[in-house]
C-alpha cells in the first residue's frame, strides 16, 4: 500500500510540474504584450501636392520636413497603438500675392516684378494611429513589416507669405487666411529590424501619405484647396 500511495504521489508531481510547464509555453506563445513600450526618435521629409488650386495660380514644387518623438505601446504581437508629436515646416510655391485689406481677403496673380514667391507653414501635430504587422512581433528586435493608420489633428504655429521684390526679400503674415488647425488621416508602410539584407536604408522606416480634410487657406476667391503629403520618416 505504501509503494502505491508513493507512485501516485509521484505520478501527482509529474503532472503539476508538466502543466505548468505547458502553461508557461502557452504564455510565451499567446501572450498580450510581446514587450512594454518602446520611444522613437522621428525624422522625416517628403513632397505635397495640393488639390484644388484655381487654374490662374500656378504652382510647382511643395515639401515637408518633420521631427519629433513617437510611442508604441504593443497590445498583442500583432497590433500596437501609436501616438506621437511632432513639428513639422511646411513650403508651397505658389505664384500669387496675397490682397488683405480690412474688407477683403483674397488672392491674385503676382504682379511684375513679385518672384520667389512661397507659403511657409509651422505647425505641431498630435498623432493617433494603429499599427498591423504582418507576422508575430515577438520582440523589439523582430525583422517584420506593418501597415499603420489613423489621424492627425495639428496647431499652426505660423503661416507666412514670403516673396522678393527690389532685391528685397519681404514677408506677409497668413494667419488671417489659415485655419488655427488642421485634422489628417495617414496611411503609412514601415518596415523594423534586420528586415531587408542589401536596402538597410528601409529598415526602420515608413512611407506614407497624409490627407488633410480642410482647405489650406480660408481666403475667399481661393476655394478649398487641400494638402496631400508623401512622406518617408525614419525611426530611431
Amino acid at each position: 500500500m505504501k509503494r502505491i500511495k508513493l507512485t501516485k504521489a509521484v505520478l501527482i508531481i509529474i503532472i503539476i510540474n508538466l502543466s505548468q510547464s505547458l502553461m508557461a509555453q502557452n504564455d510565451g506563445l499567446f501572450s498580450k504584450k510581446p514587450y512594454k513600450s518602446q520611444t522613437y526618435f522621428s525624422f522625416g521629409a517628403g513632397v505635397s501636392l495640393l488639390q484644388g488650386v484655381p487654374d490662374n495660380i500656378y504652382q510647382d514644387g511643395h515639401g515637408s520636413v518633420q521631427v519629433g518623438f513617437v510611442k508604441e505601446l504593443p497590445f498583442t504581437k500583432r497590433f500596437s497603438f501609436m501616438s506621437g508629436i511632432e513639428l513639422e515646416r511646411l513650403t508651397y510655391n505658389l505664384d500669387f500675392f496675397p490682397n488683405l485689406d480690412e474688407n477683403n481677403e483674397t488672392f491674385i496673380q503676382a504682379p511684375d516684378g513679385i518672384k520667389y514667391t512661397r507659403v511657409f507653414q509651422n505647425s505641431l501635430n498630435l498623432s493617433t494611429q494603429a499599427r498591423f504587422y504582418f507576422k508575430a512581433n515577438n520582440s523589439q528586435e523582430t525583422s517584420n513589416a506593418f501597415l499603420q493608420t489613423g489621424l492627425r489633428a495639428g496647431f499652426n504655429l505660423s503661416t507666412t507669405y514670403s516673396f522678393r521684390e527690389n532685391d528685397q526679400n519681404q514677408s506677409i503674415n497668413l494667419s488671417k487666411v489659415s485655419d488655427p488647425f488642421h485634422l489628417q488621416a495617414e496611411l503609412m508602410l514601415g518596415f523594423k529590424g534586420d528586415y531587408f539584407k542589401k536596402l538597410e536604408i528601409l529598415n526602420a522606416s515608413t512611407f506614407g501619405v497624409t490627407y488633410q480634410f480642410n482647405s489650406l487657406l480660408t481666403a475667399k476667391n481661393m476655394g478649398t484647396i487641400r494638402p496631400v503629403h508623401l512622406t518617408w520618416r525614419f525611426l530611431f
